[in-house]
């Protein structure tokens, strides 16, 4: 279905006059990209990873060099941050050494203001570190609780983002949001009101706040009052706040992109199929780029139109745009590519459709009442209008219909395969209604001539995630191993377990070690990079050990 799908979408650009365009350069890495960045002109783009390379804007490799799990650069690309393991190293544009600090602990989160003179740095024991442009450590902030608090004082640090001069900068932790001046002193924190948070984004002027969590996205001003809070179904997969705070975009993990004014009211929305994995947007909001990992790179306009697409080898994990929104790139875990951008033609205000979505609740600033703005809520975004191309619809909408029968008629032939066991037994299913699709290579093409039997696979019924790894279904595995964690912790404790936090708080001995299995879960499941099937045993071995541990 999820083939079909992009299958659909690709024939609905083509015929509406929007091409899916090819990259205007590509660059492949050695390693894994692991971050993006790009300068305010769009002369100089960094990718971070194994192997830390610059590139000049049109995609020719100036120097590949340094190893870093994570990398930033100031506007102008003179000064680059790269952060590895315990050691925190300053750079310039030639690749030459600056300065390097050894860190207290290893780096999980960097976050690097356009002057450069602001680095925030963020470990995985929830504290964070303030250096300036020198490399002097200027404060040490703490996101954990009190000691008293027993488990409920962790805190996984999952996002940073410092304002346009340093001013100000944002943590998103488990145990919710925390903001501070550039130099390192609280401003203020909601570890009570949005706990859980996963994304953080701050404005130009650091005068407002995104944040996402598995439930909603709140904008916070710069006092830390809830401006607004809007509900999401899902839980938020990226985040994105425009240069001047008028926009705020973010990714679900049903493939909806949803964007929100300064009131928290949607203007539009985009169903892309596939998780959204990355957004940046120009500083006045007109133009948004988006990442997914459905292999493709989007381009909207203001009022949600797409205004052009741009296919990669694989998932987009990583997106930049310049704050004037004439450059943008995008990265997948290997390859950094060009965006074609194209000039923003007004559109027309996308049409209201029925679909409830649940609308902001904001919070009164003042005794003055806000006038309501004519924008419509719950609209979808249209595809910029033009001439229908009916024959290629039409052939889009076979293909659908073919792929769609292909995927039926493919899994009803797995699901009553035989399996050869002491009794005859049905097949076990291992999908469920609210996880994700599989990736698009599980699912067989319409080119099949024919879907002949599947080799028997036996089954051990307590462990369903077995079949998946047999077969080479590696991601379903991590994605089983976390769903029976989840009904494992329910069935020891009596827990109401819904999300991560709910089975981190119903076995308090074992926070620790749940939260890295969650994390590596979520990792191999759903992250950038093929799971190797070495990983998901040793997901099985941790799993197998917490379940004979907890009571």
């Amino acid at each position: 279905m999820r083939c079909a799908t992009v299958i659909l979408v690709a024939c609905l650009l083509l015929a509406t006059g929007v091409q899916a365009g090819a990259a205007l350069w590509t660059h492949s890495m050695p390693s894994g990209i692991t971050d993006l960045s790009l300068s305010r002109d769009g002369s100089y783009v960094l990718a971070g990873g194994e192997r830390v390379c610059l590139l000049a804007g049109n995609g020719t490799p100036l120097w590949q060099q340094w190893v870093g799990a994570h990398a930033a650069c100031s506007a102008d690309a003179g000064r680059i941050v790269i952060a590895n393991g315990q050691l925190l190293t300053l750079v310039d544009r030639d690749g030459a050494l600056v300065w390097r600090q050894e860190l207290a602990s290893a780096c999980t989160r960097l976050g690097v203001s356009a002057d450069g003179k602001c680095i925030v740095v963020a470990d995985r024991f929830g504290k964070v570190y303030f250096y300036n442009g020198d490399g002097k450590l200027r404060a040490t902030a703490d996101t954990r609780g009190k000691p008293g608090d027993g488990a409920a004082a962790f805190s996984e640090i999952r996002s940073v983002a410092v304002s346009e001069k340093g001013e100000y900068a944002a943590v998103a932790s488990s145990r919710g949001v925390f903001y501070y001046t550039g130099t390192g002193r609280k401003v203020w924190s909601h570890a009570d009101v949005l706990e859980g948070a996963t994304s953080v984004a701050v404005s130009a002027s650091g005068n407002e706040v995104a944040a996402g969590s598995d439930a909603n996205v709140r904008l916070f001003d710069r006092a830390g009052k809830v401006l607004w809070t809007y509900r999401c179904h899902r839980p938020v997969t990226s985040l994105a706040i425009s240069g001047d705070g008028s926009r705020v975009a973010f990714g679900t993990q049903d493939g909806t992109l949803t964007c929100l004014d300064r009131e928290g009211e949607a203007v539009w929305t985009f169903s892309a199929g596939d998780w959204i994995r990355d957004l940046a947007f120009s500083s006045d909001g007109s133009l948004l780029l988006a990442g997914s990992m459905g292999k493709q790179a989007y381009l909207f306009d203001g009022a949600g139109g797409v205004i052009g697409t741009c296919a990669l080898s694989g998932p987009v994990n990583h997106v930049a745009l310049t704050p004037d929104g004439k450059v943008g790139v995008a990265a997948t875990s290997r390859e950094v590519a060009g965006v074609p951008m194209m000039a923003a033609a007004p559109a027309a205000t996308p049409t209201v459709t029925s679909t409830a979505t649940p609308t902001a609740t904001s919070t009164p600033t003042s005794t003055t009442t806000p006038t309501a703005t004519s924008t419509p809520t719950n609209a979808t975004a249209q595809l910029p209008a033009g001439i229908i191309d009916l024959p290629l619809l039409a052939a889009g909408i076979l293909a659908c219909g073919v792929l769609s029968g292909a995927g039926y008629f493919y899994r009803q032939r797995r699901r009553t395969a035989p399996v050869p066991t002491a009794k005859e037994e049905p097949a076990v299913v291992v999908k469920t209604e609210d996880e994700p699709l599989p990736p698009d290579d599980e699912v067989p093409t319409a080119a099949t001539t024919e879907i002949g039997p599947l080799p028997a696979v036996e089954v051990d019924p307590s462990a369903p995630w077995r079949a998946s790894i047999i077969e080479g279904r590696l991601r379903e595995a991590a994605r089983i191993l976390s769903r029976e964690m989840f009904a494992l912790i329910r069935e020891r404790t009596g827990a109401r377990v819904l999300r991560t936090a709910d089975a981190l708080a119903a076995c308090p001995a074992f926070r620790e070690d749940l939260a890295r299995f969650f994390v590596d879960a979520d990792r191999l499941a759903y992250g950038p990079d093929d799971p190797a099937e070495e990983e998901i045993e040793a997901l099985e071995a941790a799993y197998l050990r917490l379940a004979g541990e907890i009571r």
